[in-house]
């Protein structure tokens, strides 16, 4: 939520001062620098909404003036302090109103992924989207990032290290979980963590708190949601597409314990490396919808050509199964998205998001190819690198 406060010292919103008469040469000087203009990268609200405040004071002043200074000071006092105890009463209201204006989506929650948003939706997220460009020789900085959710958290653990992978070595992640979220104060207590991370001078809206990536109750994911946001956290939900895709296909809610009315033989789970976070997701998301009747999950790994995508297309069409996906590729994620919605099929993408979401907090642009950067312990020996390697005769 935003903070309602008047920037301090540093956040160079206050007028200058002049010097007092017969200062030395060092105070004029300083005043001197102090009233040269200098950008302010992003005023406080306190210090807009008094500035206006106070300009409307001057106007009444000049245009009341009848001379008695003392009479108009003490004029000008009481309109003050009542302008700011007018605005102490206000703020809680529309400081809630503002934020719930300017959070829409919420923090880290990319909501052109989601199926059904509209086109308009998207071009306003491609409008705002932040692109890093990042030194060529730099490697990407590790930033903490915490796996929250109201079980073990090996899942949510197992989507940051996949999304780490596609910006350095997956041993430099500083991935911590933090399991059995079960009350609010559990999650606040974990917001209050990450938000801990942030410069002290930061404003809420900059999100400037470590990356939470969570897997909680509708509930109480809703709360982490509005947590994060008050407190200047980057979150993403790392289920929500699934129980939200399985929901569409399933025509059940979450917690049912009725049956479905046309029960799925089958879910499918693709990737272009192993797929097996993406199994480990369903699995997760069934355990919501215990009458589920989804007998089995059909694993398709190591995807890379769009006539795979097709096939897979094709055969979920025949059941109007649900297809959930984590590819590299923007491009064959996009593909695999508009054969869904041609089928008219649930589907769920629950990479890219965290990709996108992770890039704009490192600050530094993903590799976007399957399985992303290997580190040491996935070195393949030369010979095996060198399979697809020939040497031909130079021809004129």
């Amino acid at each position: 939520m935003l903070a309602l406060s008047p920037c301090s010292a540093r956040s160079s919103c206050s007028a200058p001062r002049r010097a007092a008469p017969g200062a030395g040469r060092e105070a004029l000087l300083a005043c001197e620098v102090a009233r040269q203009p200098h950008r302010q990268p992003l005023q406080c609200l306190m210090c807009a909404l008094g500035g206006g405040i106070l300009a409307t004071e001057r106007q009444r002043m000049r245009a009341g003036s009848n001379g008695c200074t003392g009479d108009l000071a003490r004029a000008r006092s009481v309109r003050m302090q009542a302008a700011e105890k007018g605005l102490d009463r206000r703020s809680k209201d529309e400081d809630e109103d503002l934020w719930n204006d300017i959070r829409n989506p919420p923090p880290g929650q990319i909501n052109s992924f989601v199926p059904g948003a509209t086109l308009e939706d998207a071009k306003m997220f491609a409008a705002t989207r932040t692109i890093a460009v990042a030194p060529w020789s730099e490697d990407v900085t590790p930033k903490p990032i915490f796996a929250v959710s109201d079980n073990t958290g090996q899942v949510a653990k197992m989507i940051a290290e996949m999304g780490f992978r596609q910006f350095g070595d997956v041993q430099n992640a500083m991935v911590d979980v933090i399991p059995a979220v079960q009350t609010e104060e559990d999650v606040k207590r974990a917001v209050e963590q990450a938000a801990n991370y942030a410069p002290e001078e930061s404003l809420a809206i900059e999100q400037a708190g470590a990356m939470i990536i969570f897997s909680l109750s509708t509930q109480l994911g809703n709360f982490l949601v509005s947590e994060c946001g008050r407190q200047g956290v980057p979150c993403i939900n790392a289920m929500g597409s699934v129980v939200q895709g399985i929901e569409a296909c399933l025509k059940v809610e979450r917690g049912s314990t009725e049956p479905p009315a046309k029960p799925r033989k089958t879910f499918y789970a693709v990737s272009d490396a192993s797929a097996e976070v993406v199994y480990l997701m369903l699995c997760k998301a069934l355990d919501q919808f215990p009458e589920s009747c989804v007998g089995s999950i059909t694993v398709c790994s190591d995807v890379r050509m769009l006539q795979e995508v097709d096939h897979i297309v094709d055969a979920a069409a025949q059941d109007g199964s649900l297809v959930v996906y984590a590819l590299a590729s923007p491009g064959m994620s996009r593909f695999l998205r508009q054969q869904c919605e041609r089928a008219k099929i649930p589907y769920a993408d629950v990479f890219q998001p965290v990709v996108i979401a992770l890039e704009r907090y490192f600050d530094y642009p993903p590799v976007g190819v399957p399985g992303g950067h290997y580190s040491k312990t996935d070195v393949l020996s030369a010979k095996s690198l060198e399979t697809g390697w020939q040497q031909k005769p130079v021809t004129y």
